[in-house]
């Protein structure tokens, strides 16, 4: 997993939420006050599977007219940027072609 944390002011926190949430490869998002304290907690596969887009924004939007300044950890997972079915190493892909070639000789 790779954790990034983004200092962002209040103005600016919805449209970088709204960023990050459509950006390949973030899994979560967590908002802390400048004390250090979870605000919001986002798993970004559920917002994005679900109805729940509108509320999260909503609390989101919330707390940028409250707090001046916020932290963002951003939590993306490893791997999870590249493109489905590209495989990431030559010898991944040997492999790949081993399991799938006697399938397609049988017919």
């Amino acid at each position: 997993m790779d954790i990034a944390i983004e200092l962002v002011h209040g103005w600016r926190l919805l449209a970088r939420v709204r960023e990050l949430i459509n950006e390949p490869g973030v899994q979560r998002l967590i908002i802390r006050n400048e004390d250090g304290e979870d605000l919001i907690e986002i798993g970004v596969p559920a917002v994005l599977a679900g109805a729940t887009t509108r509320p999260v924004l909503a609390a989101v939007r919330a707390i940028a007219g409250e707090m001046p300044r916020v932290t963002i950890e951003v939590v993306r997972g490893v791997g999870l940027e590249r493109t489905v079915g590209e495989p990431e190493t030559d010898e991944e892909f040997d492999r790949a072609i081993d399991v799938v070639k006697p399938v397609f000789e049988r017919y």
